[in-house]
Order: C-alpha cells, then sequence, then structure tokens
C-alpha cells in the first residue's frame, strides 16, 4: 500500500491507496505521531508526497525514521502515462499531481484541469502532450477574504457551496459575488476552451465543490482525490 500526501495553503491530507483508496484523513497531530499510526494500520510500502509549503524540518524529520521509499514530487518527474512537454521548473507540485491523476485516467483527450481550492488553478493540456498554459484566481474564500480586509466595514465570512445568484442583504451580496463569480469564471473558461477543443474533457478537484450551468456539454469529472491518483499513478 502506498502513503499519499498532499500538503497545501491551508490542510495537509493523507491518504492510503492500495487498488483504490482505502483510508483518508486531514493531519491532526504531529507527523511523527501520524506516521506511526498509520504505519501500524496499514502494510505501507512507500510513501509520495506533493507539497507547496516549503521546508517542513518536523516532517523531513519524520520521514527520516521510515524504512520505506519516500517519493517527493516536483515537475522534474516525468507523467508515467506519456511524455508531457512544456512544464515549467516552477510548476506547483500539487497541480503536476492533479494534472498526472486527470492524464492517467484519460490519455487521449484535451483535458483541463481545474484545482478549486485555496486559489483556483486552471491546466489546458492538448491531446499529444503539451501543456498550453494555466491560469490562476482567488478562491472563494480569499475573495471573501479579500472583501473583508480591504474595506472598513464589510464583514468577514466563511465560504458557503451554494449562494443566490442575487442577495437581500450585505451577507448574501458578498456570498453571490464570490461564490457565483467562481462559477461563471469556470464556465468561462470550459465554454471557450470547448469551442476551441471540441474533444475536451474537464477534471475538478479541490475543497469546494461547484455544479454548472446545463447548457455546458462536454465531460466534466469530479475527483476530491485526484492529486492522490496522480501521486499513486507514478
Amino acid at each position: 500500500m502506498q502513503l499519499l500526501i498532499d500538503i497545501g495553503n491551508t490542510s495537509a491530507k493523507l491518504a492510503v491507496m492500495d487498488s483504490d483508496i482505502v483510508h483518508f484523513e486531514r493531519r491532526y497531530e504531529p507527523w511523527g505521531g501520524t506516521f506511526a499510526r498509520l504505519m501500524a494500520a496499514y502494510p505501507i510500502t512507500d510513501v509520495r508526497l506533493s507539497t507547496v509549503a516549503g521546508e517542513d524540518d518536523e516532517l523531513d524529520a519524520a520521514l527520516a525514521t521510515l524504512d520505506i521509499p519516500v517519493l517527493r514530487l516536483t515537475p522534474s518527474v516525468p507523467c508515467p502515462v506519456k511524455p508531457i512537454m512544456d512544464v515549467p521548473s516552477a510548476y506547483g507540485a500539487d497541480r503536476w499531481a492533479a494534472d498526472i491523476g486527470a492524464i492517467a485516467q484519460d490519455p487521449d483527450h484535451t483535458l483541463l484541469i481545474i484545482d478549486a481550492g485555496t486559489c483556483i488553478t486552471y491546466d489546458l493540456f492538448s491531446a499529444d502532450g503539451h501543456l498550453l498554459g494555466g491560469a490562476i484566481s482567488p478562491g472563494v474564500q480569499l475573495r471573501l477574504n479579500a472583501m473583508h480586509e480591504h474595506t472598513a466595514l464589510l464583514p468577514q465570512l466563511e465560504a458557503e457551496p451554494e449562494a443566490l445568484l442575487l442577495g437581500y442583504d450585505t451577507r448574501t451580496h458578498m456570498l453571490s459575488a464570490a461564490v457565483n463569480g467562481a462559477r461563471f469564471e469556470m464556465e468561462g473558461y470550459i465554454r471557450t476552451f470547448f469551442n476551441d477543443y471540441p474533444d475536451l474533457h474537464v477534471f475538478i478537484t479541490g475543497g469546494n465543490s461547484f455544479s454548472f450551468s446545463d447548457d455546458i456539454t462536454c465531460p466534466i469529472t469530479h475527483d476530491p482525490y485526484l492529486v492522490f491518483k496522480g501521486l499513486s499513478a507514478l
């Protein structure tokens, strides 16, 4: 079994995977205790790690005590499914893991991978294996935080999965723009790329879930474990 670790901007997530994910959790204790508990519960043979959090001495020390292989994903690690060109050297490990997870599931079509987390990232891959480009925008919570932090009177709100199209007070006005604005942004990218690439397949992952308009007819796969699937495919 593999121990898969995804360290993002706001939390660290772990999964134990065999042919499928058999355990998932968000880290809630020191790394040493986490590893000891999971190693005792599952026959883990190797660790695969994606992180965007920078250096972590506690994590490094805990990994060093494990007598199993540890793979840290970087953009220099090749996609195991097919050659991918034009990946920048500074590409985020979490993005690369999600991209590999999508390519592993559908290597034959144009892919748009959307990760709707703290930030919303977009990565577009051609069917012949080129990273055509990407984009990064604030996620729903960041949009709400910015409205509060850069105004005198707007309150601090927590993100919600759904919002009215038009609100009736300050709170619902803010949620409308943050939630629906993010959704409209995604739909705009999807419509534009589907018009340019009729074989487009969209993969969506991340901490925020969205439903889209009925007129969007290209295949859309919602996969909350896309990063883990990419790590597992390595």
